[in-house]
């Protein structure tokens, strides 16, 4: 199994486009987000001449998060025989960003593509070999879901994972793996010994991973959490900070990078980790389709961590008293415990 971490959504791109480039049969790519602004990385004309050449190209698109992408764009990828669907549901959505290349590479992760995130910090793994098949498998999922007919992508019975794999492709939100995700968080946070570091852009934790996390806190595990400073949502700022400062109350650590950082992760004793496309909240966990990889490969593990500790390292350590609390925290605090269920 060979992989490769993009730490930032240009590097991301370039070796996404890179893989475009090289594909001769298939190009399958679900994205949340997903728009032609992207100058100098121009992912609909590589996709179209892709289609031109007869590779089999698949698109889907989440609808609310590609409103804005103008019809135009599609109907150049549909004229050149292109397929391309919109997952589009009242509650649910495909937060996924997945690339498929000729059914034996694959990209996923957080990275969307839209020049609001050209700047961005985020991280995007490119993977071979069998778990390819599962994400393949996955895809097909969703593109069924979105009413696709094509019988190349037809879903097959589930592969069997070889119990020597060490790559483990998460699927969430998709029967019948709908609450995958609260599963695999749950079971290892509490196998946990010695360190917990998670790393999101949005910071709105369910009662229940607050639990576990202060469990695994008051048998002796180290918790680090790493948020932006700053987001694209300044509400976002504003809860980040409560549960940061909420979290070092239970005896966690507190990390503020400077730079906006859209990576999802999840380090566990520097021996196991998770990356994805999905962030510490109630639609991630509840309603959104998800996807994400869990590995205990030690070289990806010393890569992840070595990243991680790259951020932190460029982070500042959260100061509770440095940040000026004002009368209307309390009445923010209330609400935000109000409706978090479903933030």
């Amino acid at each position: 199994m060979r992989y490769h971490f993009y730490t930032t959504s240009q590097k991301a791109w370039r070796g996404m486009l890179a893989a475009i480039t090289t594909a001769h049969e298939s190009i399958y790519l679900e994205m949340y987000i997903f728009s032609n602004d992207t100058t100098g990385y121009d992912f609909l004309s590589e996709l179209e001449r892709k289609a031109c050449e007869g590779v089999r190209v698949i698109v889907v698109l989440d609808a609310l998060g590609s409103f804005g992408l103008a019809s135009s764009v599609i109907d150049r990828l549909r004229s050149a025989g292109a397929e391309v669907l919109f997952f589009s549901y009242w509650f649910r959505r495909t937060h996924r960003k997945i690339l498929i290349i000729d059914e034996t590479i694959a990209f996923l992760g957080g990275v969307n593509i839209s020049k609001r995130f050209e700047r961005w910090n985020d991280l995007q793994v490119r993977v071979s070999g069998l778990i390819v098949t599962h994400i393949l498998r996955s895809f097909a999922r969703v593109y069924h879901e979105c009413g696709g007919k094509n019988p190349a992508l037809g879903v097959k019975d589930r592969p069997a994972l070889f119990r020597r794999a060490r790559l483990w492709f998460i699927e969430h939100g998709v029967t019948p793996g709908r609450f995958v995700l609260r599963k695999h968080y749950e079971e290892h946070i509490d196998a946990a010994k010695r360190s917990i570091v998670l790393v999101t852009p949005y910071l709105i934790p369910h009662r229940w991973l607050t639990a576990r996390l202060h469990q695994a806190i008051l048998r002796g595990v180290h918790v680090e959490i790493i948020v932006p400073a700053r987001t694209d949502y300044a509400l976002a700022d504003r809860i980040n900070r409560y549960y940061l400062i909420f979290f070092h109350k239970l005896g966690a650590s507190g990390f503020l990078s400077d730079a906006m950082n859209h990576a999802k992760i999840m380090l566990i004793d520097d021996r196991e980790g998770t990356i994805g496309s999905h962030n510490l909240d109630a639609l991630s966990f509840d309603w959104n389709v998800e996807a994400g990889v869990f590995f205990d490969t030690p070289s990806m593990v010393h890569d992840l961590a070595r990243i991680v500790q790259s951020w932190k390292a460029e982070a500042m350590p959260l100061a509770p008293g440095a940040i000026k609390r004002h009368w209307y925290d309390i009445v923010f605090a209330l609400l935000l415990r109000l409706f978090q269920p479903v933030l």
